[in-house]
């Protein structure tokens, strides 16, 4: 069974939790494009620098609703404050709500595996953008989608 992280990962990186009120799709390229712009700028290599770059906000001061820390790397919207990227560490502790997690990423991680892979293809079949997977991940619609799909 995949964990949420697995799902969170999909068409360019969910960022749904990573915001409130998200602005439209052009604002939001906006907001990456200024956020990736600072981070590159500042050009953290160290823990510290991480925790700098995060603190040159306070965490409500969100720029079209989104993280001031969420950037663009390789095609793939992400976060580096995340565990992920840092070696188990997790820099956005005291930031953020890191523990949050949308209700649909809540669901598809008590779904056994077959179930997982039917959504994940029902996600990969709506050939959604980033901004739209986010939002309907968030409010939760793409799953709310899927289950009816299931009852028929």
């Amino acid at each position: 069974m995949r964990n949420y992280t697995f799902l969170c990962q999909q068409n360019g990186g969910c960022f749904g939790c990573c915001g409130r009120n998200l602005g439209t799709t052009s604002e939001l390229k906006l907001a990456i494009a200024q956020n990736t712009k600072e981070f590159n700028a500042a050009n953290p290599q160290t823990t510290e620098q991480l925790l700098e770059f995060r603190e040159r906000y306070h965490s409500y001061n969100l720029l079209h609703g989104l993280c001031r820390n969420l950037i663009e790397k390789e095609g793939q919207a992400i976060c580096p404050l995340h565990p992920m990227l840092n070696s188990g560490k997790d820099l956005r502790e005291g930031h953020c709500d890191a523990a949050y997690f949308c209700a649909t990423a809540r669901l598809f991680s008590s779904w056994k595996e077959e179930k997982q892979t039917k959504f994940l293809d029902f996600i990969t079949n709506k050939k959604l953008d980033r901004f739209d997977f986010s939002k309907q991940m968030e409010s939760g619609e793409l799953v709310k989608e899927f289950m009816a799909g299931e009852k028929i």
